[in-house]
């Protein structure tokens, strides 16, 4: 994993650098909030730590500037103020977590560590609510599905069945699981249901329509 050291202090930078090397981490060292852009123009960085006190310019306004341009990198604020107010707008401003100097080293990775895996719990999270399945996206938070990039307008029980098809591609579902899934058990039996909301579903889709296929005496599967 990159890290980048934003630190002017050339002692803690050091510091920093060597007690992450022995981490197996790979520290990059920027002195300068200009200098920490030039890196992160031209290296893959994955984390960073950020000191609020830098030569050229305010560690806070380097923070509105990734929350711009580099929002998905967590960041750690390492700094020698501890007023309250600093570490409430360093949140504010997207800091991920603030440690105050002097601390310890181990402490840091541990901070680091536990960062990562919550950024990491959030990302597999939102990326099982997003499916894309060969020309279908959909998106289970917004509600929203997307069939060769064209937005399709669904109901509640047609966004359900598609997403539910979407999870499974290829498998098929009969009638009577589809029913169970998508309406409730106070359904069971009206299978004529499922087969007039697919046929409803196919007029939208078209001329895409056969990604909803039949299987002939069981129910329908999706065909990607």
């Amino acid at each position: 994993m990159n890290i980048l050291i934003i630190e002017d202090d050339s002692s803690i930078q050091m510091l920093l650098k060597l007690s992450l090397e022995v981490e197996g981490f790979h520290p990059v060292v920027a002195g300068t909030v200009a200098a920490s852009l030039e890196v992160l123009a031209s290296e893959p960085i994955d984390f960073i730590l950020l000191d609020l006190m830098l030569p050229d310019q305010s560690g806070f306004e380097l923070l509105k500037t990734l929350q711009q341009i580099h929002k998905e990198i967590p960041v750690i604020v390492l700094t020698a103020k501890n007023e309250m107010n600093d570490k409430i707008l360093g949140f504010q401003l997207g800091a991920d977590d603030y440690l105050t100097k002097p601390f310890e080293t181990r402490e840091l990775i541990m901070r680091i560590r536990a960062v990562m895996r919550r950024v990491t719990s959030d990302t597999t999270t939102q990326a099982a609510d997003v499916l894309q399945v060969g020309m279908i996206e959909i998106d289970r938070n917004e509600r929203s599905f997307k069939l060769a990039g064209k937005p399709i307008k669904t109901t509640s029980k047609e966004f359900d069945f598609l997403w539910l098809l979407c999870k499974n591609p290829k498998k098929v579902f009969t009638r009577e699981h589809i029913l169970d899934q998508v309406w409730g058990f106070e359904y069971y039996g009206q299978t004529r249901s499922v087969d007039m909301m697919v046929n409803r579903l196919r007029e939208k889709i078209k001329p895409y329509d056969h990604v909803l296929a039949t299987v002939h005496g069981t129910g329908y599967k999706l065909e990607v």
